[in-house]
């Protein structure tokens, strides 16, 4: 008679089935000793998971779009809200032309060539006012948020040949140190010896080689205070001017940015009738220190990535070239 820890296989042979047992139980109680500190910590080795503490990653979030399908309702409704009565307009607020010419541009450059939508919200600067006056304006397509807020920015020394504070002058000239008027796109962020600044290349004739001639988005260190300096201004009734930079204070500086990088737009434009000045030759105009004027001396701006000296790395990568 077999026991009860023995079973027949076959005819007549016995099999033991204690090791079996034994093994089982011993299975079963491993993970208990484990969590009782019996056996030593699992240790994670790297590129496998390892548990070690690491530093979050920044991702940006996407840039929102609109819809070149809605843009040209969208573009009545702000200017039926914003413009319809312009008793009682903010001063500051954008010129309602220039709006137009500026979406115009935008609607050229991004709902073409297949494309659907484009950012939602651009930049757009207007030239025709004086250079203490805020004339940079972000502004949301969507809602027309920004239309009363701008920010102020520098012109090109080159573009106020009388040094009164208003641009006359626009050219694509190198070495002019003229602002450009325009369309471009925002392209790579890189660190240069004005800090933190952002590439630009025109899309029209008048202003196709902003790339080669350095005019880039920057701001300045906050101890020189060479453009907006409140002493400065007071002094001279203006701020500074640049070699033909869109100059931006410190604290506004990323916003403008972000909304450029890779792919954003800007428009550059003058609101009302164009003056006809005759130009002065700007060629031996050069800067004082800290003050945007013209005198003797070397340059206070410098050109990084003009030809002969080869631009800094990019902060992010160029953008791709549009589908064609």
């Amino acid at each position: 008679m077999l026991r009860s820890d023995e079973l027949v296989l076959g005819v007549g042979r016995p099999v033991d089935f204690k090791p079996v047992l034994l093994s089982l139980l011993t299975l079963q109680a491993a993970p208990l000793a484990a969590q009782d500190g019996a056996d030593a910590p699992i240790v994670f080795h790297s590129g496998t998971g390892d548990s070690a503490p690491t530093m979050p990653v920044y991702v940006k979030p996407p840039r929102p779009t609109i819809s070149c399908d809605i843009l040209e309702l969208s573009g009545r409704a702000i200017s039926y809200g914003y413009y319809s009565a312009m008793s009682g307009a903010p001063r500051q607020r954008l010129d309602g032309r220039l709006l137009q010419t500026a979406l115009s541009k935008y609607r050229d450059y991004y709902c073409r060539f297949g494309r659907t939508s484009g950012p939602a919200t651009i930049i757009i600067v207007d030239f025709a006012r004086h250079s203490s006056d805020p004339r940079l304006y972000r502004v949301d397509l969507r809602s027309g948020e920004g239309l009363d807020s701008p920010i102020r920015v520098a012109h090109g020394i080159g573009s106020d040949p009388d040094d009164d504070g208003f641009a006359t002058v626009f050219s694509d000239v190198q070495d002019s140190l003229t602002s450009s008027l325009g369309a471009a796109m925002g392209a790579e962020i890189y660190r240069g010896r004005n800090g933190t600044s952002l590439r630009l290349d025109g899309l029209e004739a008048s202003n196709s080689q902003m790339r080669a001639r350095d005019i880039v988005v920057h701001s300045y260190a906050p101890a020189r205070r060479r453009y907006f300096n409140s002493e400065l201004v007071a002094a001279r009734g203006r701020p500074g001017s640049s070699e033909g930079c869109f100059v931006i204070e410190p604290d506004k500086r990323d916003r403008i940015l972000e909304t450029l990088e890779n792919g954003g737009f800007l428009y550059a434009g003058f609101s009302g009738e164009m003056p006809r000045p005759v130009p002065t030759p700007v060629s031996n105009m050069t800067f004082a220190s800290g003050t945007g004027v013209s005198a003797p001396g070397p340059a206070s701006e410098t050109r990084d990535g003009t030809p002969g000296n080869p631009p800094t790395s990019p902060i992010s990568p160029a953008p791709a070239a549009p589908v064609r």
